[in-house]
């Protein structure tokens, strides 16, 4: 009579067991060196906030993104690559005066998120180019992103569509951010 009980409380610990939160992974230490627990790693300081883009014509073949990409990390990252379902390609591009006139070059090398700084992505500067998008933007959509960094890895992100004309977002409008749980 007392092994069905006890298996009964056995599977009930169990279960209450897996179903509880996880903890956090714990730090090894090598017993020949310090004891202190390791650092948190620089890349979890990468966040990306006020995601927009801009409603397109029909038939337009390149589309515009903007964002903000802060790195509360200890060293410096890159972002070194991108890609959407949206579009065929996206790069980040520079605009940029040189004598005189205003150019557009896309970066090869990524963009450096510098240690305890921000870089903008905004009109006139650097921004994303959606290349050969599937189908226009239109505003209220979102359009989803996937950012790479050299050290953080990927973050996914949403893109708030505004107005054909919008030259950034109004107050509470532009907050898309990344996508939790990705």
């Amino acid at each position: 009579m007392k092994t069905p009980f006890f298996a009964a409380s056995l599977l009930s610990a169990l279960l209450l067991a897996a179903c509880a939160a996880p903890q956090a992974p714990t730090a090894e230490v090598d017993a020949t060196t310090d004891a202190r627990p390791a650092p948190a790693p620089a890349d979890q300081g990468i966040t990306v906030s006020a995601a927009w883009s801009r409603a397109m014509p029909p038939g337009a073949r390149v589309g515009g993104g903007f964002m903000t990409i802060r790195n509360r990390g200890d060293r410096d990252d890159r972002l070194v690559s991108l890609s959407s379902p949206a579009a065929d390609s996206v790069d980040v591009h520079e605009m940029r005066e040189v004598d005189g006139m205003m150019q557009m070059r896309p970066l090869t090398d990524g963009l450096v998120i510098p240690a305890g700084g921000e870089v903008v992505l905004e009109p006139g500067g650097y921004h994303l180019m959606f290349m050969q998008p599937v189908q226009p933007f239109v505003e209220g959509d979102a359009i989803d992103v996937t950012l790479v960094f050299e050290h953080a890895g990927e973050r996914q992100v949403a893109f708030e569509v505004l107005g054909l004309g919008a030259t950034a977002p109004e107050a509470g409008e532009g907050a898309a951010t990344e996508h939790a749980g990705h």
